[in-house]
């Protein structure tokens, strides 16, 4: 299988059932990702702001990638990255809810900022994102009209 590569960036805002929604730009090579056209998988990790987006058919890869890791404990290093790992469903408008302690872990509340990251997608904060200091222009600015139209919805406050 070859893998989709997730590129550019969008934001979603929360719905009235709490969902939010992936453009098409990313649903389309995220189906080919997944067994299952109605289900993703949603990872947060100990170390990152960000929680990472995609499809179970890339578990052979992580196991690839694993395996090639220098470590005493590879049960622990398993356990290190899958126990991170929760299905999530995701309907064929790609609108998603996150798994609650994932949303809390990254801090994603009413809106979250979607970046393409080749194999992955990250979700982030816009504020988390933005105190990162993303160094891309692109990115720069797409934040800051997300931020702005965040800010907007929310009746302007932050």
């Amino acid at each position: 299988m070859a893998l989709a590569i997730f590129m550019g960036q969008d934001w979603s805002a929360l719905d009235g059932k709490g969902r939010f929604a992936l453009p098409a730009a990313f649903r389309n090579p995220l189906q080919m990702q997944c067994s299952n056209h109605g289900s993703i998988l949603v990872r947060a990790h100990h170390d990152r702001e960000y929680l990472t987006l995609f499809g179970d058919l890339q578990a052979p890869e992580f196991l690839k990638k694993l395996e090639n890791q220098e470590n005493d404990d590879e049960e622990t290093l398993l356990a290190e990255f899958w126990s991170g790992i929760q299905s999530a469903s995701i309907d064929a408008g790609g609108r998603f809810a996150l798994p609650a302690f994932h949303a809390r872990h990254a801090g994603i509340t009413d809106s979250l900022f979607i970046l393409g990251a080749g194999t992955q997608i990250q979700l982030w904060d816009l504020d988390r994102l933005a105190a990162s200091k993303p160094k891309n222009p692109i990115v720069v600015a797409a934040l800051d009209l997300a931020l702005r139209d965040r800010d907007a919805k929310r009746g302007g406050k932050s």
